[in-house]
C-alpha cells in the first residue's frame, strides 16, 4: 500500500494561523482595553497593535498590545502614548530594547511556528 505524502507546511499559512491565535490572546488577556487610550470594547472589536513593526517582533508580548481602531489605525499606533505606557509597564530601556530587537533578522522555522501555535492554543484555553 503506498504511503500518503504530506504536503510541506507553508510558513505563510503557519504565520497567519499563529498571528490569529496570538492576536486573540493579546486582546483577550488585556480584556479589550486599549493600551494607549483606555477605551473598552469586546476583545473581538479591538486590534493587536505593534509598537515596532518588524517581522521579528510579530509575536513579542512586550511589543504588541490591545488597541482600539482609532489608536491603532487612525492615530498610527498612538506611539507617544504607547511609548509612555511601555516605559511605565516594563521600565526604562524597553523602547531601546524593542528597537534593537527590531533590527535583527529573523527567519522563522516551521518548527518554531508550530511550537508557538501550540503554546498560544494553551494560553488561550487558560484565559
Amino acid at each position: 500500500m503506498p504511503t500518503i505524502q504530506q504536503k510541506p507546511k507553508s510558513k505563510t499559512k503557519l504565520r497567519s494561523k499563529l498571528w490569529k491565535l496570538f492576536s486573540e490572546y493579546v486582546r483577550r488577556k488585556e480584556r479589550g482595553i486599549c493600551y494607549t487610550c483606555g477605551k473598552r470594547d469586546e476583545w473581538k472589536y479591538m486590534q493587536a497593535g505593534h509598537f515596532v513593526h518588524r517581522d521579528c517582533l510579530d509575536y513579542n508580548e512586550k511589543n504588541i498590545h490591545c488597541q482600539c481602531v482609532g489608536c491603532n489605525k487612525w492615530r498610527h499606533g498612538n506611539l507617544v502614548e504607547y511609548a509612555d505606557r511601555l516605559e511605565r509597564d516594563y521600565g526604562p530601556g524597553v523602547i531601546q530594547e524593542l528597537k534593537k530587537l527590531g533590527n535583527e533578522i529573523k527567519i522563522w522555522k516551521i518548527s518554531e511556528l508550530e511550537s508557538m501555535i501550540e503554546e498560544y492554543k494553551i494560553k488561550l484555553k487558560k484565559l
